[in-house]
């Protein structure tokens, strides 16, 4: 958003350059982009975070500079004489939660000419076109203080209705860009009894357009919900600077305000202009927030030892009204200010980010879970004997468990299910992985595991499912057999596989995974060998080495044998096998490697190398094929 620094100097004065100002803002939370200079003044172009649309104004910006130099802002009140012009609105909504507050007055004997220079030249450095008197200073006022605001056409309303109510399907409306726009089901509109004239907090219509014959208009100021605008805007794929307000939120309390400051311009830019009674139709009140907060909470999130009266004052600067431990939130940042934390937030700007100081976690901090290890033990087993690991949503279809022969009144059931699929918690992994199986049931290999948590009403643990279609059922009996495990293969039913639609036989194995702790597995004995080591800032060195092995020579063995030779060794990856004869087998290997203290030269990497190919040849009688 473009500010002017100069138009910000109207509402709070300040000694800093542009220069100042913009570094000073960017630490307070406000990237500010660039800073131009355009004639006797300078734009700064701000970049806002969507949660704050309280600063989508030249106002709001005031707000956020007095709170950081500890200024006050100055905000000027609008006198206008209100007078009975006989003439009336009727205002109603279909929803109040769409349109909780409508405010608005009727002006007449408006003259809609050319805007004054000082009002043209104002809104070219906000970037907007000048139209006419009346829109160019409803456009000003926005920006001047966030509310969006709405001149109508008061003759081109019938019966002076003002309907605020949703559209219905195959609708569509002229708006004022001249565009006839088919509108989605639910975009909020604005109509009377004949027509819909206007696309509430978006754009005005052309039915009820400000041209230069009008004579009266009504003058509009109200807080649409930042959902609906957003859902309605996108659905057109239309973004106004109107839309773009509504859609970050705009202050409650701050309708009347801008309705007061355009009727003020208005009138002194119209001389025979009246202004009519202010219509404020408040139909849902918005309670003001009030947030507990506790300093040692504060002070522990953010590393720092303020006092409690130093937060006090943090908070009252950004207009927080604070009684004991309570903060009442302005209503403007009603939106994006709900937790203590975000309280915590505020406090930090103001204290400044960069004066909090660095702190590390210590060694003694780090615990090792020894059940994290653990798992990751068996994952890695299990992928080295072929097995794809898969991950699944916790939930079951109730048709899935009857056919398994699960009882649902032993599991949980979630109160507001997405679907009848997403009903229950799963009571074992076999669900997850045979739904997982079904996504591909033509293929005619599939070997899976997943180790996750399953469900009871009274308890959850860890499980281990192993799953295969095809001939691989030697796998599943590797991996008894390995992790010593007490269980038996299951072949899934048929009715079962029918009605997942896979068309391949499937064999499984459940095992609850305190069962593998509990027994001698060896890779159990891993969790003590796991160690933590730095990561090296140099990249490193890539080689790859082809050679000829004995067919029944392991690969894991000979891995084992590289990794061997030298600490400089990182990663020993085997990526080519094929088999030459019966006798005889290619495999060739990733060798990466790295040194702590600078890059591998290729002296090094050399002797490293060949140190490599000379353990390989002696220890399993192999053949280098091709060296790179």
């Amino acid at each position: 958003m473009k500010i002017s620094y100069n138009g910000l100097k109207e509402f709070v004065e300040f000694d800093k350059t542009p220069e100042q100002l913009a570094d000073d803002l960017s630490l307070f939370g406000h990237a500010v982009e660039s800073v131009e200079k355009v004639g006797d003044d300078f734009v700064l172009d701000f970049e806002i975070t969507p949660n704050r649309g309280d600063c989508l104004s030249i106002t709001g910006m005031a707000r956020e500079i007095a709170a950081l130099y500890r200024l006050k802002i100055n905000k000027k009140d609008f006198a206008v004489k209100e007078e009975d012009l006989n003439k009336s609105i009727y205002v109603s909504t279909a929803d109040s939660n769409f349109c909780p507050r409508y405010s608005a007055r009727i002006i007449d004997n408006v003259e809609v000419k050319e805007s004054p220079k000082w009002l043209q030249e104002k809104l070219a450095t906000y970037g907007f076109r000048p139209i006419n008197n009346i829109v160019d200073i409803t456009n000003y006022v926005m920006v001047a203080t966030g509310q969006p605001l709405h001149a109508f056409d008061y003759d081109k309303i019938k019966g002076g209705i003002i309907k605020i109510r949703y559209s219905i399907k195959g609708e569509d409306m002229i708006t004022l860009d001249g565009q006839v726009r088919k509108l989605p089901d639910n975009t909020a509109v604005i109509t009377d009894n004949e027509k819909i004239y206007d696309l509430a907090g978006i754009m005005g219509g052309f039915k009820s357009e400000v041209d230069e014959k009008t004579k009266t208009i009504v003058l509009q100021g109200a807080i649409f919900d930042q959902v609906i605008i957003r859902k309605a805007s996108k659905g057109l794929n239309h973004s106004t600077d109107a839309s773009y307000r509504y859609e970050r939120g705009v202050d409650f309390e701050g309708t009347i305000y801008a309705i007061q400051m355009a009727s003020s311009l208005i009138l002194e830019d119209c001389s025979k202009a009246k202004a009519g009674k202010m219509v404020d139709e408040i139909f849902q009140t918005i309670k003001s927030t009030e947030i507990e907060y506790q300093s040692g909470k504060i002070n522990h999130l953010l590393g720092t030892n303020l006092s409690e009266q130093e937060i006090k004052d943090s908070l009252e600067r950004l207009n927080f009204k604070i009684k004991g431990s309570t903060a009442k939130v302005p209503p403007y940042r009603y939106y994006d200010t709900k937790i203590w934390q975000d309280l915590a937030e505020e406090i930090a700007r103001i204290y400044g980010y960069n004066n909090i100081e660095k702190r590390y976690f210590g060694k003694e901090e780090t615990s090792v879970n020894k059940e994290f290890i653990f798992r990751e033990a068996v994952k890695d087993f299990l992928i080295n004997i072929d097995f794809t690991e898969v991950y699944s949503y916790s939930f079951s279809d109730s048709k899935l468990m009857e056919l398994l022969g699960l009882k649902t009144d032993e599991v949980i059931q979630i109160k507001n299910p997405l679907s009848p699929e997403t009903k229950y918690l799963r009571p074992n992994l076999i669900v997850s992985v045979l739904s997982q199986i079904a996504k591909n049931p033509w293929s005619p290999e599939t070997d899976v595991f997943e180790i996750e948590k399953v469900f009871h009403k009274e308890k959850e643990w860890w499980q281990l499912c192993l799953a295969i279609t095809g001939k691989n059922e030697y796998r599943i009996e590797k991996a008894i057999k390995e992790l010593k495990l007490d269980t038996k293969i299951i072949q899934v039913d048929q009715k079962i596989l029918d009605y997942l639609k896979i068309r391949r036989p499937v064999k499984y194995i459940l095992v609850n995974l305190e069962d593998i702790l509990n027994n001698e597995w060896k890779y159990k004995n891993k969790i003590s060998e796991n160690k933590y080591k730095n990561i090296s800032k140099y990249p490193p060195t890539v080689r790859d080495l082809s050679l000829i092995f004995e067919s029944n020579t392991k690969e894991d063995e000979i891995i084992e044998s590289i990794k061997s030779v030298s600490d400089k060794i990182l990663i020993t990856e085997l990526f080519d096998t094929y088999h030459i004869d019966n006798n005889q087998k290619s495999l060739a290997f990733h060798i990466w490697l790295q040194d702590m203290q600078g890059p591998m030269n290729d002296e090094e990497t050399k002797e490293i190398i060949n140190k490599i190919i000379k353990v390989i040849e002696d220890e399993y009688k192999a053949k280098l094929r091709t060296k790179e």
